[in-house]
């Protein structure tokens, strides 16, 4: 693309941003517009308000304006405090949105920082600090630029604090920093709440050069930190095509939804008894102890379940206030590696402490049940019951061929690991990595306690839900997942 078309773009793009804030004030505050009276639930009402263009991010935005927020989620009223830096001489605004539905458009515009048509100077930010020789744990002690207030009618959500140079030698640059809102606490508890796997995120981020995998360095780190931002196109490949299709369908459906992050589970692990149905959203990988027992508990007390795959596989615990997460990953073959001893703060696989993912899905991930991302998915098989309420919903019958949502890390089934009954529902024989064959099980699971679970058993079913990114909606999964979803929703007893 010429420089030319990018500013033109550009400048087409910022034209629907400025006609899209004639409603707000240059201080930055909300736009206010009336909500559908005939709406059933806050999603509903936020999803009747026009969207407003412009929200995505491309995978190859770069590092020229980047940020961090000091809260990993608030709630309404209460605000995020924003790191941003960006090159001297620039000048740059903030345009914050709810990702969501919106007829589509996949995201409303609710604020400008300082102003729809004004901008901040950029500041100088200090470089990162040296990375810990044993940790390699190093975070970016940036100033805060921004103090972004989240409205107090706010509906619970996925937010974006959109990054944007609008005046020199990189007007046109883009960033973002990813926010959560969680429900008011003083409404009444939602049928679905989304886990968002933040932690995950940070464990894959590698800004920076240290995440802790071995991204490009002679040694992945042991400590990640929340205080620097997120690499913009591992940041897309976690969120944007694995957890934001889900979110744009739930709220489509009109589903009566709220959203926290694992963080919050681990801070209030009860929050997740006051909810229906508990969905594990995309890639949720990293849990602490704390986490686990909730979600151990909820089902025990007959809140149900959902789950993509591999979820709750590594077992990790909080430092600095939980702005840190520690992941001792060698230890989970030599947890003597690991120096904290305390045996609910050790880290490696759950398993390894007698707590493997079957008993609480009834599926696992198993050792070398992955492929690379940019691999194609392959498909699942119906393997359940003609009569089998959810697949009978979808007209599925076994044998009938579902393409192209499976990966690109998958479950497998685990016989007499779950307390309760398990049906297989979907599934496929696939080579991982170094050519190991692993099946991936899509199961329904019943507990004793009644409370159910919906283990998909791929983090890529919902390519099949929303035609995001240029994909198509299959009608059979949608029917699948909304009888799922109507049976998960209603009470277990």
């Amino acid at each position: 693309m010429s420089r030319t078309t990018f500013l033109a773009i550009g400048a087409t793009i910022a034209a629907l941003l400025v006609s899209g804030c004639s409603g707000f004030s240059r201080s930055g505050t909300s736009l206010s517009l009336p909500a559908t009276s005939a709406a059933a639930n806050p999603v509903q009402r936020e999803n009747s308000r026009p969207g407003t263009p412009g929200w995505e991010i491309p995978a190859n935005a770069g590092t020229v304006i980047t940020g961090y927020a000091s809260e990993t989620s608030v709630t309404p009223g209460q605000s995020f405090q924003l790191h941003v830096a960006a090159p001297p001489g620039s000048r740059y605004r903030v345009f914050v949105y709810r990702l969501g539905w919106y007829q589509g458009i996949g995201g409303r515009l609710i604020a400008c920082v300082p102003g729809c048509r004004s901008s901040h100077a950029a500041i100088a930010q200090p470089p990162p600090t040296t990375p810990d020789s044993v940790t390699g744990l190093f975070r970016a002690p940036w100033r805060v630029t921004e103090n972004v207030v989240i409205p107090s009618d706010a509906a619970s959500g996925y937010y974006e604090a959109k990054l944007e140079i609008v005046s020199g030698a990189h007007a046109g640059a883009v960033g973002n920093v990813p926010l959560i809102v969680r429900q008011n606490p003083a409404a009444p508890a939602t049928a679905v709440l989304v886990q968002v796997p933040v932690n995950t995120w940070e464990a894959y981020n590698p800004w920076g050069g240290k995440s802790l995998y071995q991204f490009n360095t002679s040694r992945h780190a042991l400590e990640v930190s929340f205080d620097r931002p997120f690499d913009q196109s591992e940041f897309h490949d976690m969120v944007t095509r694995l957890e934001l299709p889900w979110v744009r369908f739930l709220e489509r459906s009109g589903i009566d939804v709220s959203y926290q992050t694992d963080i919050d589970t681990d801070t209030t692990p009860g929050s997740l008894l006051h909810h229906r149905l508990v969905f594990s959203i995309g890639h949720d990988e990293y849990w602490t102890q704390q986490m686990r027992e909730a979600f151990d508990q909820a089902l025990a007390r007959a809140v149900n379940l959902m789950f993509g795959s591999n979820s709750g596989e590594w077992r990790m615990r909080y430092a600095a206030g939980r702005r840190a997460i520690v992941e001792w990953r060698d230890s989970s073959l030599d947890s003597s590696l690991d120096p904290v001893r305390d045996p609910r703060l050790e880290s490696g696989f759950f398993s390894s402490f007698g707590e493997p993912e079957c008993r609480l899905m009834g599926v696992e991930h198993l050792w070398a049940a992955q492929r690379d991302l940019t691999s194609p998915p392959t498909a699942y098989t119906v393997v359940g019951p003609r009569s089998d309420p959810w697949l009978a919903a979808a007209g599925l019958a076994p044998g009938d061929v579902i393409p192209g949502v499976v990966g690109y890390e998958w479950d497998s089934y685990i016989p007499d690991c779950f307390a309760g009954q398990v049906v297989r529902l979907m599934t496929t024989s696939i080579p991982g990595s170094g050519g190991v064959t692993h099946s991936a099980d899509m199961v329904r699971a019943t507990a004793p306690s009644g409370g159910r679970v919906f283990a998909m058993g791929t983090m890529e079913l919902a390519w099949a839900l929303d035609g995001q990114g240029g994909r198509s909606a299959d009608p059979r999964v949608t029917a699948l997942v909304t009888a799922a979803l109507r049976d998960l929703t209603r009470s277990a007893r």
